[in-house]
């Protein structure tokens, strides 16, 4: 009751000066979005359009969604936005708007939309990114299981005309009768890989391979050396994805070398415990969506490029363990349409758009990509990096299995030591040391590319070449993974106020940020804020080159750290305080109601950056927890945090 009184009489004293003062807040549209992307013709969809919008002065029922030009200028009023939970909003009062509509169109055709928002004193409209939707032409029934038909009876031909005629007469002849086939619309041969477009549309490739082909081929320590500024995967998962898999073929031995490797290795421990192998229809489309969710991807499959028979564009596919089905196509529908999917000995290949469109997000992972033509150029690559990943070893060519798990054994042997007396040496250390990158091998002894395979490595950044097995480090320290990636998140009395956004940042393209912030101080009103803490932390091993944790906190608020403030704590992995870096930091003084940030106390960005010696910790696992104390009475506050790092 007292804390009520005092902030009444403090009101009272400071009214003249707080009612003349306006809040410097961002103001604009943010982060716009919108799910799903496309759809195929004559079915009806629900598409939910979403923006962070700035709330300080703006006029709520501005926030709109336009049907919009290529140009993105609006052209239709698709609806006013709600952030009240409403309307498809998954949580109000978070300055997320939300819109559904519905598409239902019965051409192929692009459409594209625009968020909108004004605000009080401002005569400019504020508008977001345009938001593009596409309308593809969908797969006839039957198209996928025509192309299956198509592909097995080009790949058993060629294996027959092969005992009668040489390997460059039995190409051709492959290539030809794709071309003769009244189903197929266009194909084209690169190498030993023809590819197809048939007049339904399904896209497919044919490995015509040489069936001669060779198959056989060859903890928890410290590290006493850990080289400095190395990088680490962003987690202990492991992913073995490896459809077709048969554990009496010798030609798995890329799978079973990976499991063995991991399973043993004496800097890291892995998980789950023991690892596994991910075989046939487990090594799912499905499961490529969650390829972010492991730390070391292994992929043993089949790979190719499809090279458009028009276009002459060049992507590099890879197998998947699912089937063509007509239940998959139907779930498949607007993917195979989009031509995100195609069709391959009898399975679905899939290109790098569908990892561009529905893998999540990827924190340091590490890829083998143990298949034909993996890296043969930048797709691939490009789609994962995208998502996070940072680093890829892969194939330029059709490899022979025997060299492909020969080079995975050597690079392994230094990268996951068994043995404690060998320190584990980085990506980059590990390659160098591999002699023989290129394979001798050649489908039916010729070479289409070249002298054969290249072993290959990419790197998101040269920093990267660093990357080690080892546990440590923090992760998505910058949020750039645009969610919650790597961090533990929540809040008392049900606060669900903890965010990802785009409205205020340091660096890069996000920041967290704890507290409800969508209305002006207009007295005492319990509804507008929460009450009590709300928090986010990770824990992490502390790297022996390591001595500083820093990171970047900006306050926005209508109260003081008397009541309302910010904490940021070293801590031990059972929430005991090891080092108070911040206590109730926030706008100083008793003088609630008028807008207070650091922008305006500080005269200058309002980041202030923080940094506090963690050297005492090296080698350990510890803490850092921020959390945010709201006192319920009606005054928000919000506080950001960007680009935690160490160094």
């Amino acid at each position: 009751m007292q804390k009520s009184l005092d902030k009444i009489l403090i009101l009272f004293l400071s009214f003249i000066l707080f009612s003349s003062i306006s809040a410097q807040a961002d103001k604009g549209v943010f982060n716009a979005q919108i799910s799903p992307i496309d759809t195929i013709t004559d079915t009806l969809t629900v598409v939910t359009i979403t923006a962070e919008v700035g709330s300080e002065d703006l006029y709520i029922s501005s926030v709109r969604a336009y049907l919009a030009s290529n140009t993105g200028q609006p052209i239709s009023l698709l609806g006013q936005m709600y952030d009240d939970g409403t309307h498809g909003d998954a949580r109000p009062a978070d300055t997320i708007f939300t819109i559904q509509v519905e598409v239902d169109e019965p051409v192929a055709t692009d459409l594209n939309f625009v968020v909108t928002a004004a605000y009080q004193r401002d005569r400019n409209r504020y508008l977001s990114n345009i938001l593009d939707f596409r309308i593809h032409t969908a797969i006839p029934y039957g198209a996928t299981e025509e192309m299956v038909e198509i592909t097995k009876q080009l790949k058993d031909d060629f294996l027959d005309n092969l005992s009668v005629v040489n390997v460059e007469r039995a190409l051709a002849l492959a290539l030809q009768q794709a071309i003769n086939d009244p189903r197929v619309e266009n194909a084209v041969l690169e190498g030993i890989t023809l590819s197809l477009i048939s007049k339904n549309g399904v896209r497919g490739i044919v490995i015509l391979s040489d069936p001669s082909t060779p198959s056989d081929g060859p903890g928890n320590s410290v590290p006493t050396n850990l080289p400095q500024n190395f990088k680490s995967p962003g987690n202990d998962g492991v992913l073995i994805f490896a459809p077709g898999y048969n554990a009496a073929d010798r030609q798995n031995q890329i799978a079973d070398s990976a499991l063995l490797k991991f399973n043993s290795a004496e800097y890291m421990a892995f998980s789950p415990v023991p690892l596994t192998i991910t075989p046939d229809n487990n090594a799912s489309l499905e499961l490529v969506k969650d390829w972010g969710n492991y730390g070391a991807v292994v992929i043993h499959t089949h790979g190719g490029i499809f090279t458009h028979p028009v276009t002459n564009n060049r992507e590099v596919v890879l197998l998947s363990g699912t089937v063509v089905s007509e239940a998959n196509d139907n779930t498949y529908a607007t993917d195979l349409a989009a031509h995100r999917l195609g069709v391959s000995d009898g399975k679905y290949i899939f290109y790098p758009s569908f990892i561009d469109v529905y893998a999540n997000n990827m924190v340091n992972t590490f890829f083998y990509l143990g298949a034909c033509h993996s890296l043969d150029n930048d797709t691939l690559w490009d789609a994962l990096r995208a998502k996070g990943a940072k680093v890829a070893l892969g194939w330029s060519d059709t490899v022979a299995r025997s060299f492909n798990t020969e080079k995975f054994n050597e690079l392994a042997a230094s990268m996951l030591p068994t043995d404690a007396n060998n320190d584990p040496l980085t990506v980059s250390q590990s390659f160098d040391n591999i002699n023989d990158k290129v394979d001798g091998w050649c489908p039916f002894g010729i070479c289409f590319g070249g002298d054969g395979a290249e072993f290959t490595l990419k790197t998101a950044s040269a920093d990267w070449d660093n990357f080690l097995f080892y546990e440590s480090g923090l992760i998505n320290g910058d949020f750039e993974t645009g969610d919650w990636t790597g961090w533990i998140h929540g809040g008392q009395n049900g606060q669900t106020w903890q965010l990802v956004i785009s409205s205020r940042v340091n660096d890069g393209s996000f920041a967290g940020a704890l507290g409800r912030w969508d209305t002006a101080y207009h007295g005492s009103d319990p509804t507008a804020e929460p009450y009590g803490y709300e928090w986010f932390y990770q824990d992490f091993v502390v790297p022996q080159n390591v001595t500083y944790l820093k990171f970047y906190w900006w306050m926005e608020t209508y109260d003081t750290a008397v009541w309302d403030w910010f904490d940021a704590y070293i801590q031990d992995t059972n929430g005991n305080t090891l080092v108070t870096i911040l206590s109730q930091a926030g706008k100083p003084g008793t003088n609630y109601g008028p807008y207070w940030s650091t922008q305006i106390a500080d005269g200058g960005s309002g980041w202030r950056e923080v940094s506090v010696d963690i050297s005492a910790y090296r080698g350990q696992e510890i803490r850092i927890y921020f959390d945010q104390r709201l006192d319920g009475y009606g005054d928000q506050q919000r506080v950001y945090v960007d680009d935690v790092t160490l160094e």
